[in-house]
């Protein structure tokens, strides 16, 4: 079909569907019709088109190189292929949010992450008794915290549009998004590897939540047994069921085999990063969190797309930024094992 053949507002209309298409979206009832029989190069003609009415002498190319240059050429390649750098982000970050909980911070100053404690327990009543009230307060812990943007260029060349190869790039975002959960996990990794003062100018960990042998079934009877044994604010046993066990590569298959010897219902997670021999028992975050990855608000993942203006490149770019940040919310929840902590 000749670039010229269609109606640019036609072309415009079903252009969101085509790049949601080539980026592997199966279609749908609601998919454009002309969306499968589109090219890209129609596309960028449309919006070069768009931009400024072609003279009866300006070559079709020339009209094809204005709408690939452009802003909307980028900004509906960006939407288009955000699905898929998405759920490869999701997929490969499944392990590591699995025993994280998730923040949502307003911005890239550095704050504080406050994790709410107290003395709420039931308390027997007689008859016609009065409840009393809980204290609600905020828990020691919550170091300040500050996100880090990290980034990427992606160049979609002419000869990619000139020839409807933009198919391709599929793959290029889509290991885009799981390099960006790749980095996420070494945040949180280099979070599990310190051992900051917290707001209580304690350090979040000690003698209280540390286990300084290697990892064997009864070392992680140890940590299980601190885990319920930690106390609240209050002073009250937390009892916290073990829910994860975070390990170094280089004990996945040792802490597997302790899972199943055991006949324990842990969820195994081995995070790069982590020095040697350590590894970590924590509850479920969705009841007791303790570390977290950061969001920012109204922002469920951290991927941004965006056109990004390039006059050395004979093409559009795409620059994909990740928002990433993880800290400690509180120190009672974990309890940290190694030999190298003896």
């Amino acid at each position: 079909m000749h670039t010229t053949a269609i109606k640019p507002a036609e072309v415009l209309a079903a252009a969101p569907d085509f790049f949601a298409l080539q980026m592997g979206a199966a279609p749908s009832s609601t998919t454009h019709p002309l969306a499968e029989s589109l090219s890209a190069r129609q596309i960028a003609y449309a919006i070069g088109a768009k931009l400024r009415k072609p003279s009866d002498t300006e070559a079709e190319l020339s009209v094809v190189a204005r709408g690939l240059r452009s802003a909307d050429f980028a900004r509906l390649l960006a939407d288009g292929a955000k699905n898929v750098t998405v759920a490869a982000f999701d997929a490969a970050a499944q392990e590591h949010l699995q025993f994280t909980a998730s923040t949502e911070v307003e911005g890239f100053m550095q704050e504080s992450l406050p994790a709410i404690d107290g003395d709420l327990d039931l308390q027997p009543l007689g008859e016609l008794a009065e409840i009393a009230h809980g204290a609600a307060f905020t828990a020691a812990g919550g170091a300040a915290v500050q996100m880090t943007t990290f980034g990427r260029i992606v160049t979609v060349s002419r000869h990619l549009v000139i020839n409807d190869q933009l198919g391709a790039l599929k793959a290029v975002f889509a290991a885009v998004g799981a390099h960006a959960a790749q980095k996420e996990a070494a945040v949180v990794a280099a979070a599990l590897s310190g051992n900051p003062k917290m707001d209580d100018a304690d350090d979040m960990f000690s003698d209280a939540n540390t286990v300084k042998t290697a990892l064997d079934g009864a070392a992680l009877g140890v940590a299980m047994g601190m885990l319920r044994n930690q106390k609240s604010a209050a002073g009250n046993a937390l009892n916290l069921r073990a829910a994860h066990l975070v390990v170094a590569p280089e004990l996945e298959y040792a802490a597997r085999k302790a899972v199943l010897d055991g006949g324990l219902s842990l969820s195994v997670a081995a995070i790069a990063g982590l020095p040697a021999a350590r590894w970590f028992v924590l509850p479920d975050p969705k009841f007791h969190p303790v570390l977290t990855v950061l969001r920012l608000a109204a922002s469920p993942n951290p991927l941004r797309l965006e056109h990004k203006a390039s006059f050395d490149a004979d093409g559009t770019g795409i620059r994909i930024t990740a928002d990433l940040g993880a800290a400690f919310m509180r120190r009672t929840g974990i309890v940290r094992g190694g030999s190298d902590l003896a």
